[in-house]
């Protein structure tokens, strides 16, 4: 007698679970994350498949190079391990031909580690005739810099910071979600909805130069109330991080309030775990191409190597049928708008 053996993959739950992770929005129908797609064995879909194109894997070489990852995080970091330093991370994406990388860490200016690795990896770049590729940094205004600390904002700018970042991992609202040190962190208005003094000061300070002020790990109210506050001052380079990030999640139609108002929309790849690709897809739909930037958010252990990320991203709006100039907008012209 055949030995009988639970075959776990066709089973229905397990299937449903593949169905669930792999299926996007395209236009009005499902179209499939994965390259195994039910097959049509009349002559027509025998015929069909003879002369479909085939994915040409220039399409995704042609967006990755050039883009520019929004997000990335790199060690040394008193947060946790990293996988890789500023250096590995910006050779590999000189190799890879990014356009540019922003490094973000969440205790120290990132900086000034950052202009000494422009110049190690520019050096790379010409021994190993790479295009150049651009690094920024900046400040996240986290208890580690004195928290609101407008000083930390000038000191950033005076050095060439880019990016200053509302408090994430000491915001009220972050510590609440993760129930951390909850009513200890920092929160940016008050209770009749205005942008408290300090938070008032940066943005003024902000209004003078041409950083970016990353908006991240508040609350929604907090969040719009700030960003309405900035463009009112004059701030001209707002994102929105991750969105598809539960922590900071927005819904379609918020991440359309802010983009209206001015700001990008960032999605980011961190944990595909987080998000489905139909979240992502009704992004893109309620805001349009033109006011979304992408990155990785990697560099965490668990996360694997950031341009993992980017190529995952690309590769996931190639498959949903968005066309290149869209994605091109998302992932190069649009992030090298917000930095320049």
């Amino acid at each position: 007698m055949k030995e009988e053996i639970y075959e776990a993959s066709l089973d229905p739950a397990i299937k449903q679970k593949m169905n669930q992770l792999s299926s996007v929005v395209k236009g009005d129908r499902k179209a499939k994350m994965t390259f195994y797609d039910t097959l049509d064995e009349s002559s027509e879909g025998k015929r069909a498949r003879l002369k479909a194109p085939v994915f040409r894997i220039e399409r995704l070489r042609n967006l990755l190079c050039g883009s520019y990852d929004i997000h990335q995080h790199s060690g040394p970091s008193p947060h946790t391990e990293r996988l890789f330093d500023e250096i590995d991370l910006a050779i590999h994406g000189c190799y890879m031909g990014l356009g540019g990388i922003v490094f973000k860490e969440q205790y120290m200016p990132s900086i000034r580690s950052v202009r000494l690795v422009q110049k190690m990896v520019d050096q790379w770049a010409t021994e190993h005739g790479r295009k150049k590729i651009e690094l920024f940094g900046g400040v996240c205004l986290n208890y580690a810099v004195g928290g609101l600390n407008p000083d930390a904002v000038i000191a950033s700018y005076r050095l060439g910071g880019k990016y200053v970042w509302l408090p994430n991992v000491d915001a009220n609202h972050h510590r609440e979600v993760v129930g951390h040190g909850v009513g200890m962190g920092i929160d940016m208005i008050d209770e009749n909805d205005n942008v408290i003094p300090r938070a008032k000061e940066i943005l003024e300070l902000m209004a003078e130069t041409d950083m970016v002020l990353g908006v991240g790990h508040q609350s929604t109210r907090e969040r719009l109330m700030v960003t309405r506050e900035a463009v009112k001052l004059g701030v001209q380079r707002i994102e929105v991080n991750h969105v598809n990030y539960p922590l900071s999640w927005l819904t379609p139609e918020q991440c359309k309030t802010f983009a209206d108002l001015g700001a990008y929309i960032g999605i980011y790849a961190i944990d595909e775990t987080f998000y489905t690709w139909d979240d992502i897809m009704a992004i893109y739909q309620a805001v349009g191409p033109e006011r979304i930037v992408l990155g990785s958010d990697r560099g965490h252990p668990a996360l694997g190597h950031p341009i993992d990320g980017m190529r995952r991203l690309i590769v996931g709006f190639l498959q949903s049928g968005i066309p290149d100039e869209h994605i091109k907008l998302m992932c190069q012209t649009n992030a090298y708008n917000l930095l320049h």
